[in-house]
Formats: structure tokens, sequence, C-alpha cells
């Protein structure tokens, strides 16, 4: 079994088999249980509905299957004898799904409530509402109703973003200064790298001068009290 069919695993264990009582059960292979409702089940895979969601597992890995009631189930019964404008049932069903760990069927029944009513203020809440001037909007709605600007994933005002926006090109300007001025300073110690070997170069091989007897020794005669004689 890879890593990444246990990071899954693990998952529907941590937002599923903990909070369902009855339900359908998959035993696996290597020990663990997970609690749900069974969508489909084929010679070569099952779905399990764990409540957050759904989770397909390979029969390979599976030991069995066990059949039973799960509060999915009870869910999807409930939901199906309310009444499209049954605005206290469907609060009372979001509760009731809150609380038995079905956040995904929860959030959906607040939904059908905002349908009757948009301003109910548990629904709105429960969906990460706020409320503004007597009505209510998402946080991203409200902030912008407010000025603020989503700058990087913050929410800043136009003023702050500017300020941020100036101090980085003035970062970047005395950055590029420094920079420029390292490069000078690079150059001109090569420049005078370059200019002390050519001094070495045109010195080497020029004849020394040894005063009264010439340039140097290889200038000198043999003997110098002969200069001059035939």
């Amino acid at each position: 079994m890879n890593t990444s069919f246990h990071r899954i695993v693990l998952l529907a264990l941590l937002f599923g088999a903990s909070s369902m009582a009855r339900a359908d059960v998959v035993l696996l292979k290597h020990g663990a249980k997970l609690e749900g409702h069974i969508v489909k089940q084929t010679e070569s895979s099952v779905e399990i509905d764990i409540g957050a969601g759904s989770l397909t597992l390979p029969m390979s890995s599976v030991d069995r299957v066990e059949l039973g009631r799960a509060p999915l189930d009870d869910y999807e019964d409930r939901a199906a004898e309310l009444g499209a404008q049954d605005q206290e049932g469907w609060l009372e069903l979001a509760r009731w799904a809150s609380g038995k760990g079905l956040q995904t069927q929860s959030l959906g029944a607040y939904e059908r409530v905002l349908r009757i009513d948009p301003n109910d203020p548990e629904a709105n809440r429960a969906l990460g509402r706020v409320a503004v001037e007597g009505g209510w909007m998402t946080p991203e709605e409200a902030y912008r109703a407010e000025g603020y600007v989503n700058f990087e994933g913050q929410w800043v005002t136009p003023a702050e973003q500017e300020s941020i926006l100036r101090s980085r090109e003035a970062e970047e300007m005395a950055l590029a200064q420094i920079q420029a001025a390292e490069a000078q300073a690079r150059a001109a110690e090569a420049r005078a790298e370059e200019a002390e070997a050519r001094a070495r170069r045109s010195t080497r091989g020029a004849p020394l001068y040894w005063s009264g007897w010439g340039p140097g020794p290889s200038n000198w005669p043999t003997n110098p009290l002969d200069q001059g004689q035939p």
C-alpha cells in the first residue's frame, strides 16, 4: 500500500469512523476500519461515503465489508421528509448533522435554509458570512465593501498597499546602487592589477645602469685597463 493511500485512509479514520456509531464497515487487511455509507461496490473496488466525502478503496486492500446503517442514512431519510420551504426543519437537520460529524451535509442543510430566508443569522454564521449594515456577506465581500484590497493573500487598505510597494521600490533601488558600487570597485581593482602586471612585464629584461661602467656587466670589456689599447 503506497504512502498516498495511507494518508487517505488516515483522513478517513480521523473524519469518519470516530463519529459514526452505526454504519457500513470496511475492514482493511492491515487492520484499519472505516465506517460510513457504502455508495458503490464492485469486484475491484468499494466506494464509501464517510460524511466528509467519499473514498474509493481497491478490493485488494479490503478484508471484508459489513453492511449496517450510518447517520448518513438517517440524514438522507430525514432530508427526504422535509419540504422545500420548511426553514425550521432544515435548521434542525443542519444542527443534527453537525453533531453527528456530517459537516458537508450540515452545510448543505444551512444552504437550503438560506434559499428560504437569505437573512437567517444562524445559517449565515454557519456558512462563514458576516453581518454588514443589516445584510450578510462573505468575508471577501465584506472586506471589499469596506475598501480593502487583496494583496498577496492579505486584506489591506489601498494606502497600506501603496506604502508596501514604495518601500519595496526603495529597497530595490538601494540594492541596485550597492551592486553598482561593488561592480565599480571590482573593475577598479582589476584595472590596478592589470597596470601592475604591465609594469612588471616592461621592466623584465631591461639593462641595469652601472654608473661609469655603462649599462651593465654584459657590456664591460674583459679588462677595463685594456680599454683603448690595441
